[in-house]
């Protein structure tokens, strides 16, 4: 499946706009579930998701495991861990994921454990577009998805 890039404003250059790769997905945990857009980030280890997120799912978020994630600049940001169900909007299937709760204000991600895991990206920056694949349908033989 292929998806355009996201258009949004420069945060360090106000007269200007960065393009970045957002998916729109949902969440649940049992039978709540939310849609929204999420930054697919190559760079992010884990999948991370504002407490908010994890609060109108019905998560008890406090609850979870504790986890400290680290920013750019060394900022520690306090989360906790939950297992939720996520799918790909235009995909039949859903995954189990482990992703942190941030007691923040963050953009939602997709990382390397639970995202990556689970389905082929392809980058086209140049494009201003990226593809997604289920991981079954990379693996499939003979397809020009594959490895």
């Amino acid at each position: 499946m292929k998806i355009r890039y996201h258009k949004l404003p420069d945060l360090v250059n106000p007269d200007g706009h960065s393009w970045y790769p957002f998916l729109q997905v949902c969440l649940r945990q049992t039978n709540r579930g939310r849609i929204f857009l999420a930054l697919v980030d190559s760079g992010a280890a884990d999948c991370i998701f504002p407490a908010s997120i994890g609060t109108l799912l019905g998560i008890d978020v406090p609850s979870g495991r504790p986890q400290t994630y680290y920013g750019l600049a060394g900022q520690a940001s306090p989360a906790f861990v939950h297992e939720v169900n996520l799918q790909v909007t235009g995909f039949n299937s859903w995954i189990t994921i482990e992703a942190g709760f941030v007691i923040a204000d963050v953009v939602p991600l997709l990382g390397q454990r639970g995202f990556f895991e689970n389905y082929r990206v392809v980058f086209e920056r140049f494009r201003l577009q990226f593809e997604v694949y289920t991981k079954m349908d990379a693996l499939r033989p003979g397809s020009d998805r594959g490895y």
